[in-house]
């Protein structure tokens, strides 16, 4: 083999190595971005489940007892839920009475950056007499 050969042979590992090397490191960012993907929807699902919970647990109330805050310490999220009375005009000019505005929240940062997630509900509930 001459050396002019052996320069070229050694060319093509080098290239070969770089290419590979470029590759790979393409492949882990990918890798790390559907990661970081797959765990905001992990955290997206587990927070509309919560809210989806909080409004069925709720709804069965006395609305004097709906009005709630809890910490979830392990994901650091902060659970609120609150009532508002609604006044519906039935069409006819007179307002439906004994309805309410059920609202669920989850507080959470994302990043440096505090974000609201919520979920409402129309609830009936007449008074107790």
């Amino acid at each position: 083999m001459s050396l002019n050969s052996r320069g070229y042979a050694l060319l093509d590992v080098v290239l070969a190595v770089a290419l590979f090397s470029l590759t790979v490191t393409g492949l882990v960012g990918v890798l790390q971005s559907i990661n970081e993907t797959s765990a905001e929807l992990a955290r997206e699902r587990v927070i509309q489940h919560q809210l989806s919970s909080l409004l069925a647990e709720t709804k069965v109330m006395p609305v004097s007892d709906m009005n709630s805050e809890r910490l979830d310490e392990v994901t650091d999220i902060n659970y609120r839920t609150y009532v508002e009375s609604m006044e519906v005009d039935n069409g006819e000019g007179n307002a439906l009475s004994d309805l309410y505005l059920l609202t669920a929240e989850a507080e959470f940062m994302d990043g440096s950056e505090l974000q609201t997630e919520s979920a409402k509900l129309i609830i009936y509930q007449p008074e107790q007499r």
